[in-house]
């Protein structure tokens, strides 16, 4: 090969490389104005390394302790068969004035039975001193919870998988 063959195969070669032919996910080049589309969803798995446009790198990796998991589709089911009683039961302690986690448990207790039930204290993102109410989760098979709040305003029922590291309670609120 003569040194002009070597030369233009150099020459193509970066340019493959700067046009970004055969792109990949994790190109570094993508966006860097801010202006282009990305594929990306907001909710990336885990060991993808991106995130939607507004996200810093690897909020999926750093995050994920912060979503639950995806329940087995039976699990799922029950438990949403079990949302409306819970939420009414809550109701009328909301109405109650009711909302200590004492005065939940209590409550939920005969709707959850053989269930594992947690239920604490809410907690605020700037000190994470608790505010009147409670946060509850309710373990539903092997892979489904239904979580939620009271509190003297309102009552929040949903229906998830579990958190990697605090079950069917969500994460403490993050700064």
């Amino acid at each position: 090969m003569t040194c002009r063959t070597g030369t233009a195969v150099v020459a193509v070669l970066c340019v493959l490389a700067l046009t970004s032919c055969g792109k990949d996910a994790d190109d570094l080049f993508s966006n860097l104005n801010g202006t282009s589309s990305s594929n990306a969803s907001e909710h990336e798995t885990p060991s993808s390394g991106t995130a939607g446009l507004d996200a810093p790198p690897f909020y999926g990796d750093n995050s994920r302790a912060r979503r639950p998991d995806r329940p087995d589709p039976a699990d799922e089911k029950r438990a949403r068969e079990k949302v409306k009683d819970i939420a009414q039961a809550l109701e009328d302690l909301r109405r109650q004035h009711r909302t200590r986690p004492a005065q939940v448990r209590e409550a939920l207790e005969p709707l959850t039975a053989p269930a594992r039930l947690e239920v604490t204290e809410r907690t605020t993102s700037g000190d994470e001193s608790p505010v009147p109410g409670s946060v509850y989760g309710i373990w539903i098979g092997g892979t489904a919870c239904v979580t939620g709040a009271v509190t003297a305003e309102r009552v929040w029922s949903d229906v998830n998988g579990h958190f990697p590291e605090t079950g069917c309670l969500p994460p403490a609120p993050a700064h």
